[in-house]
């Protein structure tokens, strides 16, 4: 597995997260690195007016992305991810961030690598009905600024 330190000379934003899950969040991260994924994936994708693209899953604004299956290079599964949850199918530009996320459950732990890449739109049109049917994303949608309510706020307006 790669570490951070593997990510520092490419120019590429690192830091470490620690969120708090339930048992099914530390049981899909740890069922997912038993089959040797350890990598998830999203895009900061902006359109020609600087717009910013997010999906609205569980009360929360979010780059569209996840998690990088069997046999995909990262790039494809952004790509990937971002067609699946918007509708919108994008050209893959530099990684930007990548983060060493671990969830927890109370005393149990899992880690797993989330790279963050730019992104550009081959067109602005948005999906009628985001996400996969098994997904909960509720909306995609063009933003102009970074809403408060945004999962890593603080990166997204860092990379932006």
């Amino acid at each position: 597995m790669p570490s951070l330190a593997d990510f520092v000379d490419r120019d590429v934003l690192t830091r470490q997260v620690t969120r708090e899950t339930d048992t099914a969040g530390v049981d899909g991260v740890c069922a997912r690195a038993d089959r040797g994924l350890r990598w998830a994936v999203g895009a900061l994708v902006t359109d020609p007016a600087d717009r910013l693209l997010l999906v609205y899953e569980d009360d929360l604004w979010k780059l569209p992305g996840g998690g990088v299956e069997t046999g995909e290079t990262r790039q494809e599964a952004v790509r990937r991810e971002v067609r699946e949850e918007t509708g919108v199918r994008i050209a893959v530009d530099e990684l930007a961030a990548v983060t060493e996320v671990t969830v927890t459950d109370g005393d149990r732990e899992a880690t797993f690598f989330f790279g963050t890449y730019r992104g550009t739109a081959d067109s602005t049109t948005l999906a009628s009905d985001p996400g996969l049917d098994d997904e909960g994303i509720e909306n995609a949608a063009w933003k102009a600024s970074v809403p408060s309510d945004c999962l890593d706020e603080s990166l997204v307006r860092r990379l932006r």
